[in-house]
């Protein structure tokens, strides 16, 4: 006989395996500081990647004023504005990649915490099944 709550929990865990697992499982395996710091790392080389393409696609539409302006322009200047827009762009993306990473390890360990409770919950289903189905068997002392 198919016990339905079984099912529904093993179903419920098949779901959760399927699509938020691996994503989870690979989270929580460090601790928060590390996968933060993980993140940092990989958000410091993206967004200097960004800030220099999104410089290059300025450059390219400025071009004609550049060109024209460049005898005439202070090159110390424009390289420290250039520099402190792109240090305060970092110091926002890398803040915002900080907060998303420390939140969605929080979530991982929430759910897994959450998966783990229900394959015990299972374990605990078929034991109980195991227990009504055939008799406990005692060990007896010779």
């Amino acid at each position: 006989m198919i016990d339905q709550e079984r099912v529904r929990e093993m179903t419920k865990l098949a779901a959760f395996e399927q699509h938020e697992g691996k994503q989870y499982k690979k989270a929580v395996r460090y601790y928060a500081s590390d996968f933060v710091g993980m993140h940092l790392l990989k958000g410091f080389i993206s967004g200097t990647a960004v800030f220099g393409i999104c410089f290059g696609l300025w450059g390219i539409c400025n071009m004609e004023e550049l060109i024209a302006g460049l005898g005439s322009m202070d090159l110390i200047a424009f390289g420290t504005n250039v520099l402190v827009k792109y240090i305060f762009f970092l110091i926002l993306y890398l803040a915002a990649v900080a907060v998303y990473a420390s939140v969605y390890h929080a979530a991982g360990k929430k759910n897994m915490k959450r998966y783990y409770r229900r394959l015990k919950r299972l374990g605990r289903l078929y034991d109980e099944q195991e227990g009504r189905a055939a008799p406990k068997r005692h060990r007896r002392d010779v």
